[in-house]
């Protein structure tokens, strides 16, 4: 895999394979650790462009290493406290929601291995909060129907999807300026029927329910660096 996203080197490589060699390429892997979730999505447009640039259109673009650094210096020990907390939680959310809608195939979180970057388990396989994280976007992996969204709200990053019986939305507010303002904006969940389920990854809750909704359309409040994943009825 290519470390960062260097483009001159991505331009060499496939310059010399695709020219000179003429091999081809099923897929195209390079790692990234951010603390933006915008900065994964500028790089998946780099390397695509690149892939398709020199013949390679059908090449998956895969992030195989990603997690949470502010800093690699003064700052790193740090940034591995908090991709292991509620903030790391927020942080992953919010890169997974955001990259869906990227040019990137695949995204492998970095990592549930006894490490370092592990911010799901501890060494000794206790829950930490980004686990929930990705527990829930499994949640709507499997439902297998991505739903129309619209969000215009800076910070905030959501996806949604469905099967026959329920639909599930999750929403991170992440923000890395340690901003305290919370953010309340409006949700309406075209098609939900009966009781409205609301699920909370915070620095105090373990995706807990919080609150029981009886109405497609309601607001909602949420602090910084804070996950909600809501499930409803559709049937």
């Amino acid at each position: 895999a290519m470390a960062g996203v260097d483009e001159d080197w991505m331009k060499g490589f496939l310059e010399c394979i695709s020219k000179d060699r003429e091999i081809a390429l099923d897929f195209f892997s390079w790692h990234h650790y951010v603390f933006k979730p915008e900065e994964l999505l500028e790089d998946s447009k780099i390397v695509r462009k690149y892939l398709d640039e020199y013949g390679y259109k059908d090449a998956e673009n895969i992030c195989n290493e990603w997690n949470y650094v502010k800093d690699w210096e003064e700052g790193f020990v740090e940034s591995l406290k908090i991709l292991k907390t509620y903030k790391g939680a927020a942080f992953v959310t919010a890169c997974m929601c955001a990259c869906h809608y990227s040019d990137i195939d695949m995204l492998m979180y970095y990592d549930a291995s006894p490490c370092l970057w592990n911010g799901l388990f501890t060494e000794h396989h206790e829950i930490l909060k980004p686990y929930y994280s990705i527990k829930t976007f499994s949640d709507l992996y499997e439902k297998g129907n991505q739903a129309e969204l619209k969000n215009g709200i800076d910070n905030v990053y959501s996806l949604a999807a469905f099967d026959d019986k329920e639909g599930s939305l999750l929403i991170s507010y992440y923000n890395d300026d340690d901003v305290t303002f919370t953010k309340t904006f409006d949700v309406n969940l075209v098609g939900a029927k009966g009781k409205v389920e609301v699920y909370l990854i915070d620095e105090n809750h373990d995706c807990e329910k919080v609150q029981e909704i009886y109405n497609s359309s309601f607001s909602l409040t949420m602090k910084p660096n804070s996950v909600m994943f809501i499930k409803t009825s559709l049937v």
